[in-house]
């Protein structure tokens, strides 16, 4: 077996991530929701109902991969559809439901415990980083370094209050 060590940092970050997320999602599992669910819901309650089209580009997904999820969670009762005449706008609207409320509240408190595979405040940090320069449309920076020890000299660490509005 190959030493994680010798491993492209994309291999790294992509087991990284699916070992998160099948964690993460194994405790959802207990109310009925996924990782990618909460994330939906979670913008939804705090900026309520958006056009379709806004939500994606906010999820940093496309269009198609939001709109399949959004059948899905509709048929769970999660989220539900607003006329544009209660909005006052034209276009698809969709608003967190009732019971989308009560089960990301849910979610949140499984969540409390806080051990989602050690990613503490520094490594979040790191990662926002990572994301932020490689994010299309930014304009060109150089990311972070990963790891602490990679850090430049007078270049200071993101703080909590500095992140963009990602997902989870």
């Amino acid at each position: 077996m190959q030493n994680e060590g010798d491993w492209e940092p994309v291999r790294l970050l992509s087991t990284a991530a699916r070992l998160v997320r099948r964690e993460v999602d194994n405790k959802l599992r207990a109310v009925g929701l996924t990782q990618e669910r909460v994330t939906v819901l979670r913008v939804l309650l705090a900026d309520g109902p958006m056009r379709r089209a806004e939500l994606a580009r906010r999820l940093r997904v496309t269009a198609q991969t939001l709109g399949t999820a959004l059948v899905s969670m509709a048929g769970q009762g999660l989220v539900e559809e607003v006329p544009a005449e209660t909005v006052g706008r034209s276009g698809r609207w969709v608003a967190i439901s009732e019971r989308g409320q009560k089960l990301l509240a849910d979610a949140e408190n499984l969540e409390q415990d806080d051990s989602t595979a050690g990613i503490g405040p520094e490594l979040r940090a790191e990662l926002t980083a990572l994301i932020r320069g490689l994010e299309p449309g930014r304009p060109a920076r150089r990311a972070a370094p990963l790891f602490p020890s990679g850090r430049q000299q007078g270049v200071p660490p993101l703080t909590a209050g500095s992140e963009p509005p990602l997902p989870g």
